[in-house]
């Protein structure tokens, strides 16, 4: 079947009207309903239903529809090479973030890029670590910066560790334990509010492994962010919340609003961030490139998060 055919069905379902559909492809009326025809005779059922608001897909019609926003997407994708090759750039380099990497590290990163000419172009994606770890397995990203402690498409993927970084506890700055003096008793980290954030399902050092390390196995969080820190990072500024959090990436933050990290008796779990690529796209030029520029970049961050003083109450 055509290709630019089910592209057109896809407009029409988007659109709900064929005369918009229409306007949009730039082709008369007559020939889209001649072509949705085509696609019906082909299929040999409708592939759509008229009604007095409209048109709504078949089943069978919403799925051509899916596999003709595909062909949609791969159009834009062509355009947009030709438009950065038109520009000068090379291409155009996916990049896959983790919310909590989006929030402290990385702004300063592409600030930078922006100041340089780079020979090809950036889109960057922010989702939980192991969804963008899944798309990158699915040729939809390029390169991804996540935690290295997944076990996730091993044997497809390559990672260098870029940072290295540990997990730790904050209390919140309404938080008795953020300004206690005395030491801090395994029931009073039990009792408290917990909130998590992350993709915890496939990532070792989750919250959950925290709370076993501490002894803590039955405290639950009240609240998961997934995807999102922005909102876990308020509370912590303006409640009593208890929340894990990479220690050195927490330190990158500008403000904590009176929050502070916990001293532990325990070793917490690392959480190492490690720059992932395909192994078939490792040797890219500019996956090299960039990756040059990112392990540069968090070695200057290590050494000033080494060089800062850190924000902590007394020991556990």
């Amino acid at each position: 079947m055509d290709p630019r055919l089910l592209y057109q069905l896809a407009t029409v379902i988007e659109l709900g009207s064929l005369s918009r559909a229409a306007q949009r492809l730039n082709v008369t009326q007559p020939t889209l309903t001649r072509n949705v025809r085509i696609i019906e005779d082909r299929v040999g059922a409708p592939v759509l239903r008229r009604g007095r608001y409209g048109v709504t897909p078949t089943e069978i019609g919403e799925r051509l529809a899916e596999l003709g926003r595909a062909v949609g997407d791969l159009m834009s994708a062509a355009d947009a090479t030709l438009d950065l090759w038109k520009s000068g750039l090379s291409g155009e380099l996916r990049i896959g973030v983790g919310p909590m990497l989006a929030a402290t590290a990385m702004p300063l990163f592409f600030e930078r890029a922006m100041q340089q000419s780079w020979p090809y172009a950036m889109s960057i994606t922010t989702a939980p670590a192991g969804r963008l770890v899944d798309r990158l397995n699915r040729h939809e990203l390029d390169v991804t910066l996540a935690p290295s402690q997944m076990n996730l498409h091993q044997e497809r993927l390559h990672q260098e560790i870029v940072l290295k970084d540990r997990m730790a506890v904050f209390a919140g700055s309404r938080s008795p334990l953020a300004r206690q003096t005395a030491k801090i008793s395994p029931s009073q980290l039990e009792r408290a509010r917990w909130v998590t954030t992350g993709d915890s399902s496939r990532i070792h050092g989750t919250t959950h492994d925290v709370l076993e390390s501490l002894g803590l196995p039955k405290a639950t969080a009240k609240l998961t962010f997934t995807g999102d820190v922005g909102t876990a990072l308020h509370l912590l500024r303006t409640t009593d919340i208890l929340i894990v959090l990479p220690e050195k990436l927490a330190r990158l933050l500008p403000d904590l609003g009176g929050a502070a990290r916990l001293d532990l008796d325990i070793t917490p779990p690392n959480r190492h961030i490690a720059l992932w690529v395909t192994k078939a796209n490792r040797d890219r030029p500019e996956i090299a490139h960039f990756a040059s520029r990112v392990k540069a970049h968090f070695d200057a961050l290590d050494q000033a998060i080494s060089e800062a003083p850190v924000r902590k109450t007394s020991a556990v």
